[in-house]
């Protein structure tokens, strides 16, 4: 640090119902996680979905994952060299559950899949939409 710097000032955090809430200046959005899931919301206010709410995504984030396993494994086949389980990790957009009822599961970060990603938006328990990018 130099002589002249300034001590990085901490993210806002509050904590609700015993779920810690972080607000990342850098990137701007929320994030927190709830039953070892990382959740997150692009917009400036929060709406918060309730513990049955969270838990119902959690449920329904469980009972798709093997269809959007295949379809992960099936676009990534079109990839080279990328591979599924190679240290991927998914995240639950929940800005749009309040008003829509609508989460996106984004999945990215593999080893061998450089910046590709893909998500997948979900309502009423179905896949409705899938974007690669």
């Amino acid at each position: 640090m130099g002589l002249f710097s300034k001590t990085p000032k901490p993210n806002p955090k509050i904590t609700v119902e015993g779920i810690g809430i972080a607000f990342d200046r850098e990137h701007g959005w929320w994030e927190f996680t709830y039953r070892g899931a990382k959740f997150c919301s692009f917009d400036p206010a929060l709406t918060l979905p309730t513990k049955a709410e969270l838990d119902s995504i959690l449920d329904t984030l469980e009972s798709l994952k093997p269809e959007m396993r295949t379809r992960l494994q099936k676009g990534l086949s079109g990839w080279g060299a990328s591979k599924l389980d190679d240290g991927e990790s998914c995240c639950v957009d929940v800005q749009d559950f309040a008003t829509e009822r609508t989460f996106t599961v984004s999945w990215s970060g593999g080893e061998s899949w450089g910046d590709l990603g893909v998500d997948f938006t979900i309502k009423d328990h179905a896949i409705i939409d899938e974007s690669w990018g």
